[in-house]
């Protein structure tokens, strides 16, 4: 039979046919990203629909996704979850209503995925330490009865009134071995010591005798001669930062409440140098100045005589020579040694029981080439002193080079590795635990890198009302903590304080964290790194590195002071940075600590959030699920929205304005004020990154800017994505305020594209060629950073 016909035969297989995925709407790189993954979940090669499977909308409004399949794991965008109450509770009820209703309603609601993406740890965590007897403290009083203050060489006046009144029994291992040698000697010093082991009493005590000497005997009978405020000026004490003048003026004014004919005084940047001049015309024993002030009274102020000079005392060495006064200190000590030593003051006195020489003291923590170059500037056959010896060969530096400053035995240090996704809810859950129980911890120290980011940690983690009153010094920078709050410690001060703050401002914040009794947190830059002695600081905080391991060693010495104990945490993140534990040489080893320990154990009770508006009832952050880790993905998700809702009440506020709303202008101080934290995150994003690029030389192999991810560093800052302008420096800032947000938002699209960061950066795909020129851009975009690295404030 002929037949013209064809018959075909398909073999189509037993596997049920699938329907195409259709994505619309969102980002090109988003639907791109979807359409990879749903390739993935298919059997057999990819035919010419799954190519042919194009968007059908480009509108970037509308990020809903139509599945017509079931799949839900694979998601081509991150939905916004929100909260539906200020309690914190999820909105699945709207997430619901933007998709159609068709969303799932899985148990807690979307994550943020704060725990996908992330490097893996180099670091073994082993097993939690046992709790073993706390060392012997290396800093702590003698304990030898035969060792007092007299014995070294202190009128009984001098020692009893610090048995007495400053409860002060024994001397330290320093102060043994440098006041006998200053007493008796007219000798050049080098004093090094570790932090808190007395090194200020050590310099002053000597001071304090000698000039007694001149109206006291041994027996504290009068020699016949009257010393008063007018006889002269006998010793100048220079230190690097303001506050550290105000400390040691404040620690010699308790030594001299038994002598209180003899004056001291503080000459500081940020005064009123008409008092200052007046203070000196009415006379001054002992002078307590930073650098740059002092050098401008003695080219300025005539009545400032140096002529009767004995003691120049160099105090933190190092840090006078890092911040660059080396010009200044060149300047005082030519001045001074130009000056001729007048054995008589203008009264006809005559000065023999002082040294018959000018007497240059310096203290330092090492001796680095910064500081044996201010020795050359300053010293003259000097002693050099430590806590276990003194060595009269002032030749022979050979084993003083390769000593290390160490930290006090006592101290206990950790170092916590924490990815940049989790830094900002790693830290909230440490301090967290930290004030979990009464009498625990009292008062601890944060360090951050720059201004702008403790601006912008203390806006954070600030409850809303102010503590003070609108005249108070301290409005701005003392208020209540939230977040990190607990059943045992419900009330805990927080304080801010760097250098860009008015020296009022700032002598009043740190009085306040001095003084208070209640538990407190100072986020603070390294103004206060250095010789700071606040005895109630139970822990320190490196939540940014040091940017040198000598700056490191001081942070830490903030506590463990004088013989107490004390904790140390090191924050650090996976990769390059586990290698700069190996320069930390320490009395103590650092023990490693998971972040996930961390969060487990901060986040095991509920988190309180800061208070809103006029509510006085405290309100705690909830979810669904009740775990630690869920617990940090919803405090994550609350504070990018607080910074996403002042961007929107911005919107709002502008739309209404131009429209005559009146009721966007009643909210106007509201909206500026939430917008305000929005600006701060960026803004401390951006000094953050250009901080990091100024790590010393050694050590930035450690701290690689190539190797940051831009995306989850601003995740730390509860920002979606990185903002632009990193490397414009402070020109690219200076725009009108009508086009504020606009620019803003220009920037952040531009950085989230060329920085591989931003929310995209957190999605598990195969999108190897996208990082890899996004790794490219983000190394150019580096490179505009290190240019720019010397334009952001650390105070």
């Amino acid at each position: 039979m002929a037949d013209s016909g064809m018959l075909l035969n398909f073999d189509i297989g037993d596997a049920p046919l699938k329907k195409q995925v259709k994505f619309t709407g969102g980002r090109w790189r988003d639907r791109v990203h979807a359409q990879r993954s749903a390739r993935k979940n298919r059997e057999g090669p990819v035919g010419a629909s799954d190519v042919n499977a194009t968007p059908l909308s480009n509108d970037r409004r509308d990020r809903t996704v139509t599945e017509t399949h079931h799949d839900y794991d694979e998601r081509p965008t991150k939905r916004l979850k929100t909260f539906g109450d200020s309690s914190g509770r999820y909105d699945t009820n709207g997430t619901a209503a933007r998709t159609g209703g068709n969303a799932p309603t899985r148990p807690g609601g979307i994550t943020s995925r704060l725990f996908t993406s992330n490097p893996t740890p180099r670091t073994v965590f082993g097993e939690p330490a046992e709790e073993t007897e706390p060392a012997k403290p290396s800093n702590a009083p003698l304990t030898n009865e035969a060792e007092n203050f007299h014995a070294l060489g202190l009128s009984w006046r001098i020692a009893q009134h610090l048995s007495s009144k400053l409860e002060m029994k024994a001397p330290t291992s320093i102060q043994k071995n440098t006041i006998p040698l200053l007493v008796k000697e007219d000798s050049d010093a080098f004093l090094q010591a570790e932090t808190g082991s007395g090194k200020t009493l050590a310099y002053l005590l000597p001071i304090v005798q000698r000039i007694m000497a001149l109206s006291c005997h041994e027996d504290g009978t009068s020699t016949g001669t009257k010393i008063h405020r007018d006889s002269g000026l006998f010793a100048i004490v220079l230190a690097p930062t303001r506050e550290l003048c105000k400390q040691i003026a404040a620690v010699l004014d308790k030594v001299l409440r038994f002598a209180p004919w003899i004056v001291s005084t503080t000459v500081i940047g940020g005064e009123s140098k008409k008092s200052e001049k007046a203070r000196l015309r009415k006379g001054v024993n002992i002078l307590i100045a930073t650098p740059g002030r002092l050098a401008d009274h003695l080219d300025n102020t005539k009545v400032l005589d140096v002529g009767t000079v004995r003691w120049l005392i160099l105090d933190e060495g190092d840090r006078l020579m890092e911040m660059g006064f080396e010009n200044e200190l060149k300047s005082i000590v030519g001045k001074i040694r130009e000056e001729k030593l007048k054995e008589t003051n203008k009264e006809g006195v005559t000065l023999g029981a002082l040294p018959q020489r000018r007497v240059t003291v310096l203290c330092s923590a090492t001796m680095k080439m910064n500081v044996q170059k201010l020795g050359e500037i300053s010293l003259q056959d000097a002693i050099h002193i430590t806590a276990s010896k003194s060595d009269n060969d002032a030749n022979d530096t050979t084993e003083t080079n390769d000593a290390v400053f160490s930290a006090p035995s006592q101290l206990k240090q950790t170092y916590v590795v924490v990815p940049g996704k989790l830094r900002l809810v790693t830290l909230i859950a440490f301090l967290k635990s930290a004030f979990a129980r009464k009498g625990s911890v009292m008062k601890a120290i944060v360090f951050i890198s720059c201004a702008d980011s403790v601006d912008f940690h203390f806006e954070l983690l600030r409850s809303s009302p102010s503590k003070s009153d609108d005249t108070s010094l301290i409005k701005d920078t003392v208020a209540d903590a939230a977040y990190i709050t607990s059943p045992a410690n419900p009330n805990i001060n927080l304080l801010k304080l760097h250098g860009s703050l008015q020296q009022p401002v700032r002598t009043a914040t740190l009085a306040s964290f001095q003084d208070s009794k209640d538990p407190c947190v100072l986020i603070t830059t390294d103004i206060a790194s250095r010789g700071l002695d606040v005895p109630a600081v139970e822990l320190v905080i490196e939540y940014d590195p040091a940017f040198s391991v000598d700056d490191h060693v001081h942070r830490i010495g903030r506590t463990a002071r004088a013989g107490r104990p004390g904790k140390a945490a090191l924050f650090l993140q996976p990769g390059c940075e586990e290698g700069y534990i190996d320069l930390l040489k320490s009395a103590t080893p650092l023990a490693p600590q998971s972040f996930d320990a961390t969060l487990q154990k901060g986040f095991v009770t509920p988190i309180t959030l800061p208070k809103s508006g006029d509510s006085t009832d405290p309100q705690t952050l909830t979810s669904d699920r009740q775990s630690p880790n869920s617990r940090a993905e919803a405090l994550q998700l609350h504070l990018e929205q607080r910074l996403l809702a002042s961007a929107s009440a911005s919107a709002s506020e502008k739309e209404g304005n131009s429209s005559g709303n009146s009721n966007a202008n009643n909210n106007h101080n509201n909206n500026n004020k939430s917008n305000k934290l929005l600006d701060a995150a960026r803004q401390a994003f951006r000094s953050h990154v250009r901080a990091y690029a100024t790590h010393v030389r050694d050590e930035r192999v450690y701290f690689d800017i190539t190797q940051l991810h831009l995306g989850h560093a601003a995740k730390s800052f509860a920002l979606r994505e990185a903002p632009g302008g990193i490397g414009g420096g402070p020109s690219r800032r200076t725009f009108k305020a009508g086009h504020h947000h606009q620019k803003q938002s220009s920037g952040g699209g531009g950085q989230k594209r060329s920085g591989g960061g931003g929310g995209d950066s957190d999605r598990e795909d195969d999108g190897a060629a996208a990082d890899e020129d996004a790794a490219k851009r983000m190394r150019m975009k580096m490179r505009a950073v290190m240019s720019a690295a010397s334009e952001f404030n650390i105070g």
